[in-house]
């Protein structure tokens, strides 16, 4: 595994990642899109961890787990999507490879993980703790930082998994329809990006929802 200063900043697709915020900032003016840059400079100095970290994992046919999942399935990599997934899956026996989050659902549970993929962004980033957690950022990266596109915490999980060179995707427990944690605008707007992005995705490589 890299060390710290093994790290270099990596932006997967700036023409994506231009596609998403744009799109981002349309739909949701009132999050702290101004204030991303400051995230992006705390997380830069939080001494996190390369993304090829994930690399040596088998990315061929992974199983993201979001929450409201129901039904375990199989995949070569097992993603949780939040630490309120990570800690629902590990109470089945299930520890998850990847937990992909911005620490605002149940974070304790993201330590179940074997490695922690982080979102810093304007609304979270005075939170952020210093670990070794693979950090990413909504803002051209810098130091050891990561843009992999995306914009809510499961689509992003799906951009990662696709980067990461996926064959196929399977997601349980994406449904726009039941929010967990609070059912707002805001939230409606996000989970209506999420599944644009996820439908997007789907035209690039195959996408079950169970």
């Amino acid at each position: 595994m890299n060390g710290p200063g093994d790290c270099k900043p990596v932006m997967f697709d700036p023409l994506e990642w231009l596609y998403v915020i744009t799109m981002a900032r349309s739909l949701l003016p009132e999050l702290s899109f101004h204030a991303d840059g400051a995230a992006t400079r705390v997380a830069a100095s939080l001494g996190g961890l390369s993304i090829d970290a994930l690399r040596d994992l088998d990315w061929s046919s992974p199983a993201i787990f979001m929450p409201p999942f129901e039904k375990a399935v199989g995949g070569s990599v097992t993603v949780a999507v939040e630490g309120h997934t990570a800690r629902r899956l590990q109470r089945r026996g299930i520890r998850p490879d990847v937990v992909v989050t911005d620490l605002d659902f149940e974070p304790e549970g993201v330590e179940m993980g074997r490695f922690v993929v982080v979102h810093a962004h304007g609304d979270n980033y005075w939170r952020l703790p210093a670990r070794p957690w693979i950090y990413t950022v909504q803002t051209w990266p810098v130091g050891c930082t990561h843009n992999i596109s995306g914009f809510t915490d499961g689509d992003r999980a799906v951009y990662l998994a696709y980067y990461m060179g996926a064959r196929e995707v399977t997601i349980s427990g994406f449904n726009p329809g039941a929010p967990l944690k609070r059912d707002d605008s805001v939230k409606r707007r996000k989970l209506a990006l999420a599944s644009h992005l996820i439908m997007r995705l789907s035209l690039r490589i195959p996408v079950t929802l169970v």
